[in-house]
């Protein structure tokens, strides 16, 4: 434990120093009205939904009673519509790729059931998520045999001034362990509402299909995953550092 606990110390480091950078730096969605069309907002949604989409990050099997996991994550998205974040926020710096930081935790319950929370947030931006999720995993998985689980996730989106943005989602993953290394892929969907409170743009409702696959890696009390998804248009990649029991 105490190994772990010095490893994840540059790692939270290194996320303190980018959230204050972005405090300090960030670029606002405060520039909405600059948009050229309806479907220039309905392509900015799209992106920031597959940004800021609840994430698995872990295999299909459960945690189990006493289980948890407790992790940073680091990623990129790559976004069909700088050109539009540009106009939307006022600015010429937003890069084509996304990055994103967050915080996961998850709770392993009786009956093969996570329950999971997540913070995620865009340095360099105003943008950040609160997200929740619930995983059952119904095929748990054995020596020959592999896990296969459903997770139900959401999340909120905030700091995109007059703009709101919410996903709901459904996946479907399997994982198969071999020793202290289990990869895991899925499919799955995401259902996003976006609107402006002052009805400058018309309500969009849309879904996404996702993809996507990993590996996770148990090291002792060390955890790491690698996870690359596609949803909708939008490839992200991303890594995981933690705990997990």
């Amino acid at each position: 434990m105490l190994m772990s606990t010095r490893l994840l110390r540059p790692v939270g480091a290194a996320v303190l120093g980018l959230v204050a950078a972005s405090a300090a730096q960030a670029y606002k969605f405060n520039a909405l009205d600059q948009l050229q069309s309806q479907g220039e907002f309905r392509q900015l949604s799209e992106d920031l939904s597959a940004t800021l989409v609840d994430r698995q990050h872990a295999p299909a099997s459960g945690l189990g009673l006493i289980g948890f996991d407790v992790a940073l994550t680091a990623g990129g998205t790559s976004i069909q519509s700088k050109a539009i974040v540009e106009r939307a926020t006022g600015s010429s710096n937003v890069p084509g790729t996304l990055p994103t930081v967050a915080l996961r935790a998850q709770k392993g319950l009786p009956f093969g059931v996570d329950l999971g929370v997540s913070y995620t947030m865009v340095p360099g931006s105003s943008v950040s998520a609160v997200g929740g999720s619930v995983k059952w995993a119904f095929v748990e998985g054995g020596v020959l045999t592999p896990a296969v689980a459903v997770r139900l996730h959401a999340n909120q989106a905030n700091g995109l001034g007059e703009m709101s943005l919410r996903s709901q989602g459904v996946d479907l993953s399997i994982s198969k362990g071999f020793a202290f290394f289990t990869p895991y892929a899925g499919v799955g969907v995401v259902a996003s509402q976006a609107s402006t409170k002052n009805d400058r743009w018309a309500a969009e409702r849309y879904t996404q299909t996702r993809v996507f696959a990993g590996a996770n890696l148990n090291l002792l009390v060390t955890n790491l995953a690698f996870e690359a998804d596609k949803t909708g248009e939008d490839t992200t990649v991303s890594v995981k550092f933690g705990v997990r029991f």
